[in-house]
Formats: C-alpha cells, structure tokens, sequence
C-alpha cells in the first residue's frame, strides 16, 4: 500500500526533530509529531506567495550577516502575544538542537 504524501511528510519531519509521527486517533486538532519542546501539527497546503516573498527577503538580509530571517505576523487589532513567528523548517531544526540531548534532560540524563 502506498503512502499518502502528508503522511510521508509528517514522518520525514518528526524525523528531523528526533521524534515519531503521531498515529491519527480522531482528535481535529491533535499534535502530528511531539518533542520534549513542541507538539506540531503539519499542513501541506498552498500559501500566498507574499508570506514566501517576505520570509525571502528577510533570510536574504540576515542569513549573509549569520542570523536566522524571522518573519513575524500580526493582525490588525490582535494582540501582540498572539502574533504568529514564520522561519523556515531548516531554521527551526538547527535552532532546535539535537533532540536526544532534549529527551535525555526530560529522563534526568546528561545533558
């Protein structure tokens, strides 16, 4: 049996934070893949291209100078807490750290 694409992606992705896809169990809402620092939930869709053309223009700034491009959005009247951080996965993964450092710390283990 072939497997669908997002369920491909969910594995290669759990994978790249040292951790295991999420079997769905009927939650709308539930995590795709957890860490010792996150629960995600991954979509594979299409999005405006001016997110993709923002996000290209601050990594073309900061990645020459050694810092990570964040985009940062925020709607209109939203509170500032609730404003939502757009890096790309690469970013977030050498940010992350190594994982099983993560889940050593969370057993008591060397850290």
């Amino acid at each position: 049996m072939s497997d669908k694409g997002w369920k491909a992606a969910e594995r290669r992705f759990a994978g790249d934070v040292g951790c295991r896809r999420i079997p769905v169990t009927g939650e709308r809402f539930g995590a795709d893949f957890e860490d010792g620092l996150a629960a995600y939930q991954l979509k594979v869709r299409r999005m405006p291209g001016w997110l993709w053309g923002w996000l290209a223009g601050i990594r073309s700034n900061a990645e020459p100078r050694g810092k990570v491009g964040v985009l940062v959005l925020k709607q209109p009247r939203q509170q500032d807490e609730d404003a939502v951080v757009v890096l790309t996965w690469r970013a977030w993964v050498e940010l992350h750290g190594d994982a099983s450092r993560t889940a050593d710390a969370e057993r008591g283990g060397a850290a």
